[in-house]
């Protein structure tokens, strides 16, 4: 059997692509929209793609099944309850699908959502035994599947849905059962999830916060409670996921753009993203354009604050990274990409066209004004439980993804210095801040990890 993990950094998801020693046919478990790699991967290792298994409706990015199955031919599998809107084999439970030496056995497992399905792999060449879980977003390294994506209302049954997966079909499993999940660290699919990429059944049966809750009340008020916001973008992928989503060349996506054409763009009201580093935006900038630098964590943040459907273009560090920029987004379905500033920053100063700038604050510059009220506001923009565990005293907490929903309660006649954990995000929070017209506004570099290497107070 072969077997190959990927992994998509800052969603944090994974996928799989197994191979038949028996009849070369392969398998890939929750691809992403990106499938040329997995034909690739596929074609390496002198394999044919023919079977695609979905382990639920996905919230986080657009999945690659139907491109896949349609470029392939391979069939789909996915849970009947599920009901998607393309050709696919639908399975309920302990249905079992054979292919070569590999046997997959359905396990019905709502919780993380209503139509989950885990999947157990044998390799019938060495026993009959499953030898892996498939676990999807139900079970996952150090963590478990949050249950509260589709709304308060319906995590109110799904926690308990997720309690028993878990409790009396997943653990009744062997400990050695190897795990793979399709959310690992930076998905905002669970909380506290392991940087590791695969377990063991028997090491989260032992060490597992979630899986150590003494009572099934206890488990849903721990799953239900600390978890980090849910980005806007989550709430439209499931559908798009149902229905299936076609293939789009990505070199359709988009041009270079000359000044004059960004400049009437602009003026249509198409957004401005500027891809390069808090310091490159911070020395100058298109007036009005939003700071998401090209980092793991881009997707995310531009899909959680830029609604998919308005346009954007980009000003990048080097034109050859637009092609990865159109990658990432194409993942979570943001295709209404206008291109970029060809050129760069360099073109737009050399053609006399306004910039505008965002100062950088060092940790002791900071500390200075702020204790000589010369810095007026101070947000921190981190999650709560970073907030929780160490804060500037007299800084207000205002989460990146709600930021400009509230805006209104900040001052822009005020100045503000915004900080989070390293200098990113709040140079994202600042470009908003400044965009809407605050006209003193300060980015902390460093952040909180260098206000506590530094020694400097904070509040709990």
């Amino acid at each position: 059997m072969f077997m190959e993990q990927l992994f998509v950094e800052g969603i944090g998801h994974y996928s799989y692509l197994l191979g038949s020693d028996e009849n070369d046919e392969a398998i890939v478990i929750d691809p992403d929209r990106d499938i040329d790699r997995y034909l690739d991967l596929a074609r390496t290792n002198q394999l044919r793609i023919a079977h695609i298994f979905e382990t639920h409706l996905h919230n986080d990015y657009v999945s690659g099944a139907r491109a896949l199955a349609e470029r392939t031919g391979a069939k789909v599998y996915a849970s009947a309850g599920a009901q998607l809107g393309f050709d696919h084999v639908p399975l309920k439970e302990r249905d079992t699908v054979d292919i070569g030496e590999l046997r997959f056995i359905a396990l019905e497992t709502p919780g993380h959502t209503p139509e989950h399905v885990a999947y157990l792999l044998a390799d019938r060449s060495r026993s009959d035994a499953p030898m892996i879980l498939f676990s999807g977003g139900d079970l996952l390294v150090g963590a478990v599947g949050r249950p509260d994506l589709l709304g308060p209302e319906l995590a109110k049954t799904l926690a308990p849905q997720l309690y028993h997966s878990l409790k009396n079909k997943i653990l009744k499993e062997e400990d050695y059962l190897e795990v793979f999940p399709t959310h690992g660290a930076g998905s905002f699919c669970g909380k506290n999830i392991s940087n590791k990429r695969c377990t063991t059944l028997g090491f989260e049966r032992h060490f597992n916060i979630a899986l150590q809750q003494p009572t099934e009340g206890a488990f849903v008020d721990y799953v239900l409670k600390g978890n980090p916001g849910i980005p806007d973008y989550f709430r439209r992928l499931r559908e798009t996921n149902r229905a299936g989503q076609a293939e789009t060349p990505l070199l359709t996506i988009g041009r270079p753009l000359t000044v004059e054409e960004v400049a009437l763009s602009i003026g249509r009201g198409t957004v401005v993203i500027d891809a390069r580093s808090s310091a490159a935006f911070g020395g100058g900038h298109l007036p009005g354009a939003i700071n998401i630098g090209l980092s793991d964590s881009f997707v995310t943040w531009l899909g959680w604050l830029i609604p998919h459907d308005r346009s954007i273009l980009f000003v990048l560090e080097a034109d050859r990274d637009y092609p990865e920029v159109v990658r990432r987004l194409y993942r979570i379905g943001h295709e209404r990409i206008e291109g970029y500033l060809q050129g760069g920053m360099k073109s737009w100063l050399e053609a006399g066209r306004p910039i505008a700038s965002v100062p950088q604050l060092s940790i002791e510059t900071l500390k200075e004004k702020w204790e000589k009220r010369e810095i007026e506001t101070l947000v921190d923009v981190r999650l709560g439980r970073e907030w929780e565990a160490g804060h500037i005293e007299g800084a207000v907490h205002l989460f990146l993804g709600e930021i400009e929903k509230r805006i209104k309660s900040l001052s822009s006649s005020k100045s503000t210095a915004v900080i989070c954990g390293s200098g990113y995000r709040s140079s994202i929070a600042a470009s908003l801040l400044k965009r809407s017209g605050f006209a003193a506004v300060y980015n902390v570099v460093g952040g909180m990890t260098a206000w506590k290497k530094a020694g400097y107070p904070t509040a709990a």
